[in-house]
């Protein structure tokens, strides 16, 4: 038969106590742990409303015998604080903790920890044992990097982390890193939060972290990144990183570790952002202002096991999504002007190489059919690999005065070849029009944008027959989704592109 221990105990410096079962505190009673000493309880604790617990020395909670509960229960309505001393769970078995008040310290040795409330302590210590919310949150108060550690036995957070939700306090302007050790019952999917001093993110006091089941599908994902279109957001779920206010200044590095994903590629797959709560598609994007490093750089290889984004400036869901090819060139700009009667100029520019023989260049005049070779040039890189700007241009003897379309064949040293978008251009004195179309050939999705056109221009989606199957328009920068199509070749016409009844048309593969 249990007891049940009704007391008021001050231990002083030095002093060790073992109660033995349960301990209970009622009302008007106080326990208090001065520096220096420690007490076990095997059994649990209760602490009614009214009582006070200060425990500024080692409370460990053990289990009673081999199959007996070690649970931690404080019914106190007013908050208050236990003090800076070192609430230690170590048993066999999971305990339960349920408490209103502020922990100084937690250390988790036991089989788990399972939140009854949101339980917060100004640092986690975590050895063995998922800490497992629920609905409830771990609440870490101290802004130090390190008030969430792992113990000796937990490298890496291997054997405890938080399985649910996180709540950190940071302080960007003097911690750099802040790691949310989270994920579910048996995977780990941490967040890192890096180069935060640089430019610190302001009017954020802490960061609620999660990681879950990707709400919604992939239909009407629309989003392209230095010409390649990602086509899915990777299904193994998504992290939700919400701040208590928007940030109104800074930004941050972020990695995302994503421990038991299949179906990544190196170069071609990245971290992309929606609003918490979206399941929408199309609402996932590339963060304004953000970058990634160049192929085979940290975060774009399955094997460094997370995906890196760099100077995001907002929170929010973010995913990790998959690319429909991954270029081995990153091309950050391609255009096509014509100089004079005779002659047009083409220059682009790459951000990095990787075994890359050259550029194709390719026309196809708009009363033909098909592209023809105009000239290759060969990489500026040495051996083909490069992650610094370069530069290149071209000269194409172009007399024909109606409209021009080109566009470059990247082509590896092994000989595979990749296209850019499409770039037109018209007679002399005519207005030079890009058009980035991309993918294509594609699985039913592309992206659109027009530049140098003024206005709204509508864009028309026709299969061979010339019977219109979409229309879209079209300002400045469109996003263009196509589903329900069978595989097949359509043509996509810009009437009035270049003026009055001088259109842009291109043909669409659709593939599956």
């Amino acid at each position: 038969m249990k007891k049940n221990i009704f007391l008021l105990l001050l231990l002083s410096l030095g002093v060790t106590a073992y109660t033995q079962e349960v301990l209970k505190v009622q009302n008007g009673a106080s326990i208090t742990l001065e520096a220096g000493a420690e007490m076990m309880v095997a059994g649990g604790v209760t602490l009614d409303n009214g009582s006070t617990l200060a425990n500024n020395g080692i409370f460990t909670i053990k289990q009673n015998g081999a199959s007996g509960a070690a649970d931690f229960f404080d019914n106190s309505i007013a908050a208050y604080s236990y003090g800076a001393g070192k609430f230690v769970f170590n048993s066999t078995i999971t305990h339960a903790i349920y408490s209103n008040n502020n922990f100084g310290r937690i250390d988790v040795d036991a089989a788990g920890l399972n939140l009854g409330s949101n339980i917060t302590a100004n640092k986690w210590w975590l050895a063995n044992g998922s800490v497992n919310t629920g609905n409830y949150k771990a609440i870490i108060l101290g802004i130090a990097s390190t008030d969430l550690e792992a113990g000796p036995s937990n490298a890496n957070f291997l054997n405890s982390w938080i399985n649910g939700n996180l709540r950190r306090y940071i302080n960007p302007a003097v911690v750099n890193s802040y790691l949310f050790a989270i994920g579910g019952t048996t995977s780990k999917s941490f967040v890192e939060l890096d180069n935060m001093a640089a430019s610190p993110i302001t009017g954020v006091q802490y960061l609620d972290a999660s990681f879950g089941a990707k709400p919604g599908s992939d239909a009407g994902l629309m989003v392209s990144e230095s010409g390649s279109q990602y086509i899915a957001v990777n299904p193994a779920g998504v992290w939700h990183i919400v701040p208590d206010n928007a940030a109104s200044s800074g930004k941050y590095d972020l990695k995302l570790f994503f421990n038991g994903f299949t179906g990544l590629s190196d170069n071609a797959f990245a971290i992309l952002q929606r609003p918490d709560l979206s399941a929408d598609a199309a609402e996932w994007k590339v963060p304004d202002g953000s970058s990634l490093n160049p192929n085979n750089g940290a975060g774009r290889m399955v094997a460094d096991n997370y995906a890196l984004r760099k100077d995001i400036p907002v929170f929010g869901q973010f995913g990790i999504g998959q690319l429909f090819g991954a270029l081995p060139v990153t091309l950050t700009n391609f255009d096509a002007r014509r100089l004079s009667a005779l002659i047009v100029h083409l220059n682009w520019e790459t951000a990095s190489e990787q075994h890359n023989k050259g550029f194709g260049i390719e026309r196809r005049l708009e009363n033909e059919t098909s592209f023809t070779a105009s000239g290759f040039i060969n990489s500026k890189a040495a051996g083909g690999n490069s992650n610094l700007k370069l530069d290149y241009d071209f000269t194409d003897n172009n007399a024909y005065s109606g409209i021009t379309y080109y566009r470059l064949k990247q082509v590896d040293i092994d000989g595979r070849g990749y296209y850019t978008q499409i770039k037109a251009v018209k007679g002399l004195n005519g207005n030079s029009v890009s058009v980035l179309l991309w993918p294509n050939p594609n699985k039913g999705q592309f992206s659109i944008r027009i530049d140098g056109t003024a206005g709204k221009k509508e864009a028309i989606v026709s299969d061979l027959q010339g019977k219109a199957v979409q229309r879209i328009n079209i300002t400045g920068n469109q996003q263009v989704n196509i589903n329900g199509l069978a595989a097949g070749i359509y043509i996509l016409t810009i009437p009035d592109a270049f003026g009055k009844n001088e259109n842009f048309k291109e043909k669409i593969v659709v593939v599956r």
